[in-house]
Formats: C-alpha cells, sequence, structure tokens
C-alpha cells in the first residue's frame, strides 16, 4: 500500500474575467511570435511587370482589383494610364512598369488582363498600380540606417524610386524582388 503524503492544496482566489483574458492574450502573443520564426521584416505585396517582381509595402495597399477598363487622360503624364471610378471616386491608374521606366510586357491572351493595387489614401487623389500579376505576400527586411544612406540608387538598381532588393528565401518558394519606394514614385510621377 503506498501511503504518499499528499501536500495541502494551496487555497486560490477564483479568476476573475479579465484575469482570463490577459492570460489568454499572452499566451497568443507568445504563439505568434514563435510562427513568425527568426524570418521577420516588412510584408509586401509582390507583383510581377513583365518578367520582373516588385514588392509594394503591403500596410499602403488598400486592395486588389482586377483589371478593368479605364479612361485615358489625354495630356497626362506617361504613367498615368488613365481613370476609374471605384467607390463613387475617381481613382488614377498608374502603369508600375511605366512610372519605374521599365519596358511593359506585351498585352495578355484575353482572361489575364492584370491587376490593379489600389493604394491606400494618404495622397490627396486616390491611385491605383496597374501591374500584370499579384504573385502573393512576402517579407523582405526594413531599411537600415546604412540602407537609408544610400536610398537613393540602392545596390546601383539604376532607379531612385527602388528602396532595395530582397533576395528569394530558401524555403517556401518566395521569388524575390525590388522594394518599391511609393513615396518616392509617386512623387515623380504625379503633379
Amino acid at each position: 500500500m503506498d501511503a504518499r503524503i499528499s501536500a495541502p492544496e494551496q487555497v486560490t482566489k477564483p479568476r476573475t474575467a479579465r484575469d482570463i483574458r490577459a492570460e489568454r492574450a499572452a499566451s497568443l502573443a507568445r504563439r505568434s511570435q514563435a510562427a513568425a520564426g527568426p524570418e521577420t521584416g516588412i510584408d509586401h505585396l509582390v507583383c510581377a511587370c513583365g518578367s520582373e517582381r516588385y514588392g509594394i509595402p503591403l500596410a499602403a495597399v488598400a486592395h486588389v482589383l482586377p483589371m478593368r477598363p479605364f479612361t485615358p487622360m489625354p495630356g497626362a503624364v506617361p504613367a498615368l494610364l488613365g481613370l476609374i471610378a471605384l467607390s463613387g471616386r475617381i481613382v488614377g491608374v498608374l502603369g508600375l512598369a511605366r512610372a519605374l521606366g521599365r519596358p511593359e510586357a506585351p498585352p495578355e491572351a484575353e482572361g489575364e488582363a492584370g491587376h490593379l493595387v489600389v493604394l491606400r489614401g494618404s495622397q490627396a487623389q486616390p491611385v491605383a498600380l496597374a501591374v500584370d500579376r499579384v504573385l502573393g505576400i512576402a517579407a523582405a527586411a526594413g531599411p537600415s540606417a546604412a540602407g537609408m544612406a544610400e536610398a537613393a540608387d540602392p545596390a546601383g538598381l539604376g532607379n531612385a524610386a527602388a528602396s532595395g532588393y530582397a533576395p528569394a528565401s530558401a524555403g517556401g518558394g518566395r521569388p524575390d524582388f525590388v522594394v518599391v519606394d511609393l513615396p518616392r514614385l509617386l512623387r515623380r510621377v504625379l503633379p
């Protein structure tokens, strides 16, 4: 017969709903930190323009739409493809490849007309970027102090609107892409 003596049970006060919520929030925070793993950085929406891939900071993206017909604007800057009506507002459509001074892809077959990446309303005029395809979301390292000094032309990319290069990660099949500096790009192409 086992004659173990159990320790007297501790008297605990009842947990309040507030305590339970605080414990749950702490548990969820630990779980999301563990899921993030070693790969941290700023999330970017990776888009294709021809054979090149560009990353647009995800925080600047309001939504993504299938390409739709737009009204051309005579006499507009070359990057401005035209205007569309979206939720009762007039939105300018910029060709991302044109705005970056890159060659445009030939027109796609019917059914693969591209996407519009509508940017958050930080500018006076709402803007959407026309891209060939949206490939997905990938993380890229945030800007460092050294990178800020070379922001005008990082790694000799030849374009002041490119703020860096995000190499492909070994796992997950994420492609490499050029990070687009949206404020600089929009200042260059919009009046």
